[in-house]
Order: C-alpha cells, then structure tokens, then sequence
C-alpha cells in the first residue's frame, strides 16, 4: 500500500467529521431572510489554523498524486473525468500547489523529507429535502421564490405568485440542494507517519487504544451552490482559494 494510498483512508475518516460540520455551516448559512441573488453570493470561505504552531518552522511541502473526492451524487463517469488529465483534480492539486510556492515553501518528493503535505479535497453533496409548500407564506416578497442554487424534482420554477384560492395547502415538494466544497489542509508529515506505523504495527488494536494524533495546522473550507457551468464553479474556487490565503497571512516565509 502506498504512503499516499494511506492518506486517503486517513483522511477519509476525518471527512466523517468534516461532513457534519460543512452540513452545520450550510445550515447556518442557510438562514437568510433574503435570498441570494446570485450564485456567488452562497459561496462562503473559512480558514482555521493552530495558533500556537510557529508555521515558519516549516520549509518544505509533499502533494499526493490526486486530490481526495466525496460524493453522494456524481455518476461513475463523472468521478472518471475528476481524475482525468487535467480535470478537477489536477487543477485543485496544482492551485494549491502553486499558493504554497508563491508564498515560500519547496516542495519535494519523499515524505520523509516534508514539513507538511498539502492536501486539496473536494466534497460534492446532494441533500434532498421535502418541506410542505403553503402557498401565501412568501407573500409580501416579491421575488422571494426557490432562490438560486436548488433544483427541484420537476423542470418548473416556481416563483413568485399570488394567492390563488382553488390552489391546495400543504403541499409536499422536494427540494435538493448541490453544494460544493473544496477543502485544502495543511497535515504535519510527522505526526501523519506516525499514525501510519501506529496502524500498520495494529492491524486489530484492543478496545481502548489510542493511536498517534494526525496534526492538522491549516484548513480552508471553500464552499458554494454549484452549478453545471464548470467554467463558473472554477472561477470560484480560484476566487475563494485567494481570500483563504488573503486571511491566513501567517503561512508567509
């Protein structure tokens, strides 16, 4: 198994977290009295970081070969043109690859020579959700329809109409919701290895063993509507990596 084989099973346990809280931020996002007027205006950036590591301890930086994806909803074709030659993954890979560049770190090839890997991953999430349509609850809103971002289980857009007396109440629709997120992290290499021996010298740990800690230093969570336009959604993630980077000035050399 490679060192890099390793990363994604690591990691794709802390995505068991990471999911539930990018659901609690949707969630929290979501409750605007208006709605957005565009879909730039759902995208939202949010860095967190160690603030007692010294980051100018580290000089050197190790890229796996992909970027790391979770879906719910992309068809196996899809996921193959992810990982095509220069498609999403390659373009996520080399955007963060080239941020760490531009602020003074090297990169290198063993791991064993890093201070850090950089891990790019993206999560593409569908939520479906039935809510009871009372007509005449937006009233007093004019263009207070779906709001950009959802796409129904039917092609007809309802937006904003008056009340109409012969039209049922409490109607089921189906809403699902697309959102993007694109998270970039900064993984101690060393505590990464250890976790690696840790579990290769435990295949079956007891009940009650503790493995090595995976230090994370650095995270930015980028996320968005997304929209069919692939062009547009790059657009974006290109915009929110620069205000990720913009609001974490510590990671300077």
């Amino acid at each position: 198994m490679s060192i890099f084989t390793e990363i994604k099973i690591i990691h794709m346990k802390i995505l068991k977290n990471l999911t539930l809280v990018s659901i609690i931020i949707l969630l929290v996002a979501g409750c605007h009295k208006d709605p957005p007027k565009t879909y730039d205006d759902t995208d939202m950036t949010v860095t967190y970081y160690n603030t007692e590591f010294t980051f100018s301890s580290y000089n050197t930086f190790v890229m796996p070969d992909s970027a790391l994806l979770k879906t719910n909803y992309l068809t196996e074709s899809q996921v193959t043109d992810f990982y095509k030659k220069d498609g999403s993954s390659d373009q996520a890979l080399e955007l963060l690859r080239s941020r760490f560049l531009e602020l003074g770190y090297t990169q290198v090839d063993s791991i064993h020579e890093s201070d850090f890997i950089a891990v790019p991953t993206l999560t593409m999430m569908k939520s479906d959700e039935t809510v009871i349509y009372n007509p005449g609850w937006w009233w007093g809103y004019p263009g207070y329809g779906w709001g950009w971002g959802y796409y129904k289980s039917t092609n007809y857009y309802y937006g904003w109409y008056p009340v109409y007396p012969w039209y049922p109440t409490g109607v089921p629709v189906t809403v699902s919701t697309y959102v993007g997120t694109v998270i970039y992290e900064m993984l101690d290499a060393a505590s990464y290895l250890e976790v690696v021996e840790w579990n290769e010298a435990n295949p079956d740990p007891p009940a009650g063993a503790e493995s090595p800690v995976l230090k994370i230093r650095w995270q930015a969570q980028i996320e968005g509507y997304s929209t069919d336009d692939g062009s547009y959604n790059q657009e974006r993630a290109v915009r929110g990596t620069d205000e990720a980077f913009a609001q974490s000035p510590y990671l300077i050399k």
